[in-house]
């Protein structure tokens, strides 16, 4: 059904689900605000989600696949200009080329000690990603029918640095999406189904 629809009625459809952004604000925890954008495009053969690959380093979340998205900062204000700030450092597309559709509700890391914030967003047209290769390793396109025909995702035990978190897995052109990044896609796909059955 999605790959029926333009990138406007996807937009409409999950956004009456989806919270306000400007009210998304920190909770009172002792986690790491951090905020991310799930950006979609259209390309010539139906609706991507962006995703990229950190460098394996010895920094948090190091050989890790990732939505676009760090750290909040007090000068950010508010944890939409987080992701989008974070977005366009991480890519190289200007951020103003974003529209935010809503938010998730937000999820803890598990390997680290993040609460991240996630932004659902929509790139009018195709665009070219530009990473510096410093921190970031690879940007990749996933098809959004893939991921909604692989959901929900099997549940398996992951090693990572020496500890095996069981995770949602998702796998792709030798990729494997796990742990935050794949529990936050788990929700955004369970979104997009109940907007389409009206549940």
């Amino acid at each position: 059904m999605v790959s029926q629809t333009t990138m406007e009625d996807l937009k409409d459809a999950i956004s009456r689900l989806l919270k306000e952004p400007s009210k998304v604000k920190p909770l009172a925890t002792n986690r790491i605000p951090s905020a991310v954008v799930i950006p979609f495009c259209e390309r010539e053969d139906g609706y991507h989600i962006l995703l990229l690959k950190k460098v394996d380093s010895n920094y948090p979340h190091g050989g890790q696949v990732c939505l676009p998205g760090g750290c909040h900062e007090e000068r950010d204000g508010s944890l939409l200009t987080t992701a989008l700030r974070e977005f366009e450092e991480e890519t190289g597309i200007p951020s103003r080329h974003v529209e935010i559709a809503g938010a998730l509700e937000p999820v803890e890391t598990r390997s680290t000690n993040f609460i991240i914030y996630p932004f659902v967003g929509f790139l009018p047209y195709p665009e070219s990603v530009k990473i510096d290769g410093v921190e970031i390793e690879k940007a990749f396109f996933v098809p959004l029918h893939f991921v909604l025909k692989n959901h929900p995702f099997p549940t398996e035990a992951y090693p990572y640095r020496g500890i095996t978190f069981h995770t949602p897995i998702i796998r792709y052109q030798g990729e494997t999406i796990w742990g935050a990044t794949a529990r936050i896609l788990d929700r955004l796909m369970e979104v997009i189904k109940r907007a389409w059955t009206g549940r």
